[in-house]
């Protein structure tokens, strides 16, 4: 029988992307055997991250909500064996490491979600440096900057506000919730 993963990261069952990755990063922080002395801590940690390499990808988070429902057991499907064993095998070299390696991994920055407002904050900026070129040609005179500057303002402007919107709609994108 499978593990209650929502239970082990203490979030709904229609958690978003944004919940798992904060539940992730805080029972990951609590369990890392480094920092955590309990007997039990180590294999905590591996079922922690086992739970979010599970939850996180919407092809397995909708397996495994299908078959924890159900009778079979799904570690008999090979995909399924496959993402599992996967899991417990990179928790295990994380639960190798140092708590400051660990935090400083490629893995665990990848976790990382930004705020509500630092969300709408780079929205605002990207959407004022998207438009900041066209106000350049429209408002300023063409004599006094130069063609220079306003080069400079479409190729400096336009990449950070670019930058920043995609950031802030990948950000609003991971808080939708992932079952509708």
């Amino acid at each position: 029988m499978l593990p209650n993963y929502f239970k082990i990261l203490e979030i709904t069952e229609d958690a978003s992307e944004m919940e798992i990755k904060r539940a992730y990063r805080s029972k990951a922080k609590e369990f890392h055997p480094s920092e955590n002395k309990a007997p039990d801590a180590l294999d905590k940690f591996i079922l922690v991250n086992e739970a979010y390499e599970i939850l996180i990808h919407k092809n397995t988070h909708e397996i495994y909500l299908v078959d924890y429902n159900s009778t079979h057991d799904p570690l008999k499907y090979e995909v399924y064996y496959y993402w599992i064993n996967k899991a417990r095998t990179r928790a295990a070299q994380h639960a190798g490491l140092t708590m400051k390696e660990f935090l400083n991994s490629k893995f665990y920055k990848n976790t990382f979600v930004n705020s509500y407002p630092t969300l709408i904050a780079y929205l605002v900026i990207g959407i004022l440096m998207l438009i900041a070129p066209f106000v350049t040609v429209v408002m300023i005179d063409v004599n006094n900057v130069g063609i220079v500057g306003i080069l400079a303002v479409i190729f400096i402007a336009w990449p950070l506000g670019l930058y920043f919107f995609v950031q802030a709609a990948s950000g609003f994108q991971m808080m939708r919730k992932y079952m509708h």
